[in-house]
């Protein structure tokens, strides 16, 4: 199984789209959200590297599924058909955000379905 690791946000302490990360030909996206913070982070895909769009990713500590983050933890999505992903932030207040991206290859151990709303 493939993987790979990108930071995304690196110690954010204002608004910003961070770096993006290449998608294309995974399928498993899982952000890692760091740091002491109150804002938002908004995990967001792009199929033609110009538009953005809010993707759903599943909190791995209590399965909840948004597109959305406003604390740390670890957050899984599909993101196959994505050429790129990305974490943006909206800062209001603290110290920083970190947000790290690990890309999969194939499904892994996690069960697609889990990610799929109702």
């Amino acid at each position: 199984m493939r993987a790979y690791l990108v930071t995304l946000q690196n110690a954010a302490a204002a608004t910003g789209n961070g770096t993006a990360m290449l998608a294309t030909g995974y399928s498993i996206l899982a952000f890692q959200v760091s740091g002491t913070f109150v804002g938002t982070v908004t995990f967001e895909g792009t199929v033609d590297n110009t538009n953005w769009v809010a993707i759903q990713a599943m909190n791995s500590a209590n399965g909840t599924v948004a597109t959305t983050a406003t604390a740390a933890g670890v957050y899984v999505a599909f993101v196959g058909g994505f050429s790129q992903a990305r974490a943006r932030v909206t800062w209001t207040s603290g110290t920083s955000v970190t947000v790290k991206g690990q890309a999969l290859a194939g499904g892994g151990n996690w069960p697609l379905s889990a990610l799929l709303t109702e």
